[in-house]
């Protein structure tokens, strides 16, 4: 079986899986599951049937499903019509479609891209 080296640094957490603990992952994480703990990635999406509570840091985060605890987003932020953001965040762009909801604490940082990369 091939593998592409491009997708090989992204994670997938599928409907249906719940995952706890800390994840550092150097290119995309998509979340349709449960992941309960740290997630460190450049890019987060997180799925309509999808939730992450804990300590969430990217540069960049698009979110259709639940966001919880504290977020750090050195980029942008984007708050899809069915998404749920909760917590304390810190973010240099954010956008919210109508219906997004955020509830919770805020801080705009001035620099974006201020995050490293991993990987």
């Amino acid at each position: 079986m091939a593998t592409n080296p491009e997708s090989s640094n992204n994670l997938i957490i599928g409907q249906g899986v719940v995952f706890k603990g800390s994840l550092s992952v150097p290119n995309k994480a998509t979340v349709y599951g449960t992941v309960d703990g740290d997630l460190t990635a450049d890019e987060i999406y997180v799925g309509s049937s999808g939730t992450i509570t804990g300590v969430i840091k990217a540069r960049s985060i698009e979110v259709e499903g639940g966001l919880h605890q504290s977020i750090e987003c050195s980029e942008h932020l984007y708050i899809r019509s069915t998404g749920r953001v909760s917590g304390k965040l810190d973010y240099s762009q954010i956008q919210i479609d109508r219906g997004g909801e955020f509830e919770g604490e805020m801080k705009q940082t001035k620099t974006p891209g201020s995050m490293p990369r991993l990987g």
